[in-house]
């Protein structure tokens, strides 16, 4: 069998993951650590704030800076790093990731530790569209929802297992022992990575000789491609604007703990595992159709959580409903981002990331707004009509996205 066969279908016919399961839990391993961090400062503000005796409100400048590091190293990662193979760049980003949080743990000064964290979010801008890509490289398109669904499910181990694990460490140990224990799982997911049998490296990886400038130009001129980047943004920036209040509104009207809270936004992780392990019904169903169905409900999901809030027996089911589906559709849309220019599939995944937090940074501002002057209710009707808007966006004809499911 040839290489670039091997590189997307086994001979019975499923996606070469199936025979490279080592490498393939390396890449959800680095989604999971990687992946964690930006849910695990959050709930670790306060131990962060009090042992550098600054207000919590300052110390949730580190979020902010997590995430603008992402959205501009993704992008520039991803074309600067095209030629080099995926596993270099995302073992690569796995070490300073690692290095970054064993140094974090040791400083004294917050100032330093703004700067690493700097350093954490372009480590994960460079592991996270990597590992997409190379996801879309062990499978055919036919089966790519069934790979990256596996891949992506990172994400929900980072929710489930991960941040909690983190959460008690830090309560036991200390944070700069939890993010040490979050350092030696990258470092060993690094490990993995480097020493799984892998397909060659010339089968799925982009071939394209041109240069930073014609490769920009070739992404940004691609109609379908931009609209998946939109609608991505508009996505990512609903979620997160209903995310950031919803644990402070439960407790707010439910007068519970953190511990509640947080098994209740578990539901989330376990929605969205649910449905990332079962992928391949997205590839039956269809990607784009998919993609739409499951941006529908989430914006009657999003306008109608703020009204479950002081509802526990509805709340969780919802909390659940709402994993699933942004699961169908960040693993739909995903697929879809890594066929439209399979030559520049690594550039494609590092602009789809970029998207992620370009979207959350124009979000967030306005969220904050409605949720101090018109309250949760109206975050979540303004997360609901952008989800309506981008499905909207993502079935128009001229939109062109499900046009690589007809090839």
């Amino acid at each position: 069998m040839g290489a670039l066969q091997l590189s997307v279908r086994s001979h019975r016919g499923q996606s070469a993951a199936d025979a490279f399961p080592l490498l393939v839990a390396g890449l959800v391993a680095a989604v999971a650590t990687v992946g964690a961090t930006i849910f695990a400062i959050s709930p670790l503000l306060p131990d962060i704030a009090a042992s550098f005796g600054v207000a919590p409100a300052q110390a949730g400048r580190l979020i902010g800076i997590y995430g603008l590091s992402m959205a501009i190293v993704a992008p520039t990662v991803g074309l600067l790093a095209r030629r080099l193979p995926r596993a270099r760049v995302i073992v690569g980003g796995l070490v300073l990731f690692a290095l970054v949080w064993l140094l974090a743990g040791a400083t004294r000064r917050f100032e330093t530790l703004l700067g690493l964290t700097l350093l954490a979010g372009a480590a994960t801008g460079a592991v996270i569209p990597a590992t997409y890509a190379y996801a879309g490289d062990l499978s055919s398109f036919a089966h790519r929802s069934q790979v990256m669904g596996r891949v992506v499910s990172g994400w929900s181990i980072a929710i489930v297992l991960v941040v909690p694990v983190m959460a008690i460490a830090s309560q036991a140990i200390g944070w700069q022992a939890a993010f040490a224990a979050l350092a030696v799982a990258a470092l060993l997911a690094a490990l993995a990575l480097g020493f799984a049998p892998r397909p060659p490296a010339a089968a799925g990886e982009e071939t394209t000789q041109l240069p930073v400038g014609p490769s920009l130009r070739r992404v940004l001129s691609h109609r379908a491609t931009l609209y998946l980047l939109a609608v991505n943004g508009i996505d990512m920036g609903a979620f997160y604007a209903v995310y950031a209040f919803l644990g402070n509104e439960i407790r707010r009207v439910n007068d519970w703990g953190a511990a509640p809270v947080g098994f209740a936004i578990a539901g989330y992780g376990a929605g969205l595992l649910a449905v990332t392990l079962n992928g391949r019904l997205i590839d039956r169903a269809g990607k784009a159709r998919s993609a739409i169905a499951a941006l529908a409900a989430l914006g009657l999901l999003l306008s109608g959580l703020p009204w479950l809030v002081g509802t526990s027996a509805l709340l969780v089911p919802a909390i659940v409903a709402w994993g699933c589906a942004q699961g169908v559709f960040f693993t739909a849309i995903t697929s879809l981002a890594t066929e439209q220019i399979p030559e520049l599939r690594g550039v494609v995944t590092a602009m789809l990331s970029g998207a992620t937090y370009l979207g959350v940074t124009l979000f967030s501002p306005l969220a904050v707004l409605l949720y101090e002057r018109a309250g949760f209710a109206a975050v979540g009707a303004l997360a609901g009509l952008a989800s309506i808007a981008a499905a909207a966006l993502l079935a128009w004809p001229g939109a062109q996205v499900a046009a690589v499911e007809r090839r």
